[in-house]
């Protein structure tokens, strides 16, 4: 046995945005599929909540990232995807939550050598963890657990 220690790394996605991207481990990504327009939401609902497609015969909420961050509202593109995301929090009656995203999630390595912290006033979204540096690229890393109290809050 050597004497080394291995180094820690976590396989990750990054989510293409208009406005960015989202970094998220790979593990929680099941599967992306083609666009598809969502049904409708209830009233009162925030822009960000675009609606609900079905998806393994579970009702799942679509949310747009570029909406929470505060990009101006863009046509979907042709190469629009969904990515499913599970839920991670154990009080969650959702499984999944889907992610609009513009093309398909590139696979990166991350190490504490491969990502840093950027500190700026994005971090003030609660669905917004940090915003960090990986591979000199700027991502976000989304509160997942923030995210899926305020769908819950949104749709019970």
């Amino acid at each position: 046995m050597s004497g080394k220690k291995k180094k820690a790394e976590i396989r990750g996605l990054l989510l293409p945005l208009h406005a960015g991207q989202l970094l998220i481990p790979n593990m929680l990504m099941p599967e992306v599929i083609g666009y598809r327009e969502p049904d409708e939401i209830p009233r009162g609902a925030p822009d960000w909540l675009l609606g609900e497609i079905v998806w393994r015969h579970f009702p799942v909420p679509v949310v747009s990232f570029d909406a929470l961050l505060g990009a101006p509202e863009q046509e979907v593109g042709h190469r629009a995807r969904i990515a499913l995301c599970k839920t991670i929090t154990e009080v969650s009656t959702r499984p999944y939550t889907a992610l609009l995203i513009q093309s398909i999630p590139r696979l990166v390595s991350v190490t504490e050598k491969t990502i840093e912290e950027i500190v700026n006033d994005k971090a003030q979204i609660p669905q917004i963890a940090h915003h960090v540096r990986i591979n000199d690229q700027e991502a976000w890393i989304p509160n997942l657990d923030a995210l899926e109290q305020s769908l819950q809050e949104i749709l019970g």
